[in-house]
């Protein structure tokens, strides 16, 4: 399948193309700097500002999916995600691309700590409150542009994500993070995003992945 990933200089977003090409798709990684991934063999580079609405549409032309792991540099940047969303929606639907996996962040939403530990839930709560607020803000703005959407979306929420290798194995919920859910690597979210390309379960939804 011909895919674009915006956000590929990513922790994340390098997980996507290295586990996309593996598993043999066309990858095409939206970046800023070309040199971030060139290091990743069989990667079609196309360079540009996520915030720019006609590099966007021009990266979207001519694949089957997008892939969206974009993060901001600053944790008080509170417009990058809903602008560049923004643009990459309006890119699918001039070129008729239906299918969206974004990543996204479970801690954006109140009711995502549930079902783990009280600790854990004044944790979140604490960095929804002060050091993730304008993050987590963002994060909410750019979903709510996702779920008005009529693109066969869907916006995968993981908790802490480690840079470390991935087990293989997660656990998925549709309502909240699974309990004691409070971490997960960077490669297993990978592997979840990208086995939705060819799965409907969890299009127009959102589901939580975490160890």
């Amino acid at each position: 399948m011909r895919i674009v990933v915006f956000g590929a200089s990513g922790g994340t977003g390098r997980e996507l193309v290295r586990q996309g090409i593996a598993q043999g798709h066309e990858v095409t990684g939206f970046v800023r700097n070309p040199q971030s991934v060139k290091d990743i063999p069989g990667v079609r580079v196309t360079t540009g500002d996520a915030r720019n609405a006609a590099a966007v549409a021009a990266a979207i032309e001519g694949q089957e999916a997008v892939l969206s792991a974009l993060g901001s540099r600053t944790l008080r940047d509170s417009t990058l995600l809903p602008e560049a969303m923004t643009g990459i929606l309006a890119g699918m639907r001039q070129h008729g691309v239906r299918r969206l996996i974004v990543l996204g962040a479970a801690g954006a939403w109140p009711g995502a700590s549930s079902k783990v530990s009280g600790v854990g839930k004044v944790i979140v709560g604490l960095l929804r409150l002060t050091l993730l607020r304008q993050a987590f803000a963002a994060q909410r703005a750019m979903q709510e542009l996702i779920f008005a959407s009529d693109v066969e979306w869907t916006v995968v929420q993981p908790p802490f994500l480690l840079n470390e290798p991935g087990r293989g194995v997660y656990r998925v919920d549709g309502a909240s993070l699974p309990l004691r859910g409070m971490r997960i690597a960077r490669g297993d979210v990978s592997a979840f995003m990208l086995a939705q390309l060819g799965r409907e379960e969890w299009v127009r939804k959102s589901p939580f992945v975490a160890w």
